[in-house]
């Protein structure tokens, strides 16, 4: 018998779509494809980039959250371009510095720069923890962005007390099909699909802004926090939906295989939930 026929199951992913449809379609499950994000390379705003480089340089700046390895080196190496790197440094170097994981550590290392704390999860909601019950009340951030938004979370920041400067050092573009990518969340909404799987964090940021956009926010969370599963391949990928408080499962190992191997488990174990 097929683990997971009868089974619905929504597909965001834009990359490597095929390999994870088949996978699934081979254990009986009715996939609903709805890519999340365009498949064009990532967009950089190099003006914007600078205006903020610029902004920051300016100073002063109490503290810094790194949240990519890549964002932040992607960042340098702009502001080498722009000769600003040396000033950029300076203006980091008196902050107090919160990293997410280690490549993120080696990235600002690289620079000379050295975190005064990291996220040994490598998770944005730990990075978030970290700073529950801090006074902020004036504290100017930077808020270091890379393919998703963070905008959610620099507005909690500043609802805080907090002056933040988010830095987006690229955004991956959204979805080419967005009737697709609605009708995914009406089918989530009303309860029709089992699952939704998800490849990145910014898939996740970019269904979640979505729903938002749409008016569904309230009616997604809901459904994920019932009997939808929101399926992540990875840690990274799951602490996206942290800043929604929705919960969200994924494997030991960050596969696709695995990711497939954990929905076996969890959906027939979830069967007894209702909408």
């Amino acid at each position: 018998m097929q683990p997971l026929a009868g089974y619905r199951i929504g597909v965001t992913a834009a990359r490597k779509v095929e390999e994870q449809v088949t996978l699934l379609e081979r254990r009986g499950a009715v996939v609903v494809r709805a890519s999340a994000l365009s498949t064009e390379p990532p967009q950089v705003d190099l003006a914007a980039l600078r205006q903020v480089t610029e902004r920051v340089v300016e100073g002063p700046v109490d503290l810094v959250l790194a949240t990519t390895g890549i964002g932040m080196r992607s960042w340098f190496a702009a502001a080498d371009v722009w000769g600003l790197a040396d000033a950029l440094v300076e203006a980091l170097t008196g902050a107090e510095i919160l990293a997410r994981g280690p490549k993120t550590v080696g990235a600002l290392r690289r620079r000379g720069l050295q975190e005064t704390w990291a996220a040994q999860s490598e998770e944005l909601a730990e990075m978030i923890r970290h700073l529950e019950g801090r006074d902020l009340n004036g504290c100017r951030i930077v808020l270091q962005e890379h393919g998703q938004s963070l905008s959610t979370l620099a507005d909690t920041l500043r609802g805080r007390g907090a002056e933040v400067t988010a830095a987006a050092i690229y955004r991956i573009a959204p979805t080419d099909e967005p009737l697709l990518l609605r009708a995914l969340l009406d089918a989530v909404c009303r309860r029709e699909v089992d699952a939704v799987t998800f490849t990145s964090a910014p898939a996740v940021s970019a269904l979640m802004q979505e729903a938002e956009a749409t008016g569904r926010r309230d009616a997604v969370v809901a459904a994920f926090r019932g009997p939808v599963l929101a399926s992540c391949v990875g840690p990274v990928t799951a602490a996206a939906f942290e800043v929604w408080d929705v919960p969200s499962v994924f494997p030991e190992r960050s596969r696709l295989a695995a990711m497939v191997k954990q929905l076996e488990i969890e959906l027939p174990a979830r069967t007894g939930l209702s909408s």
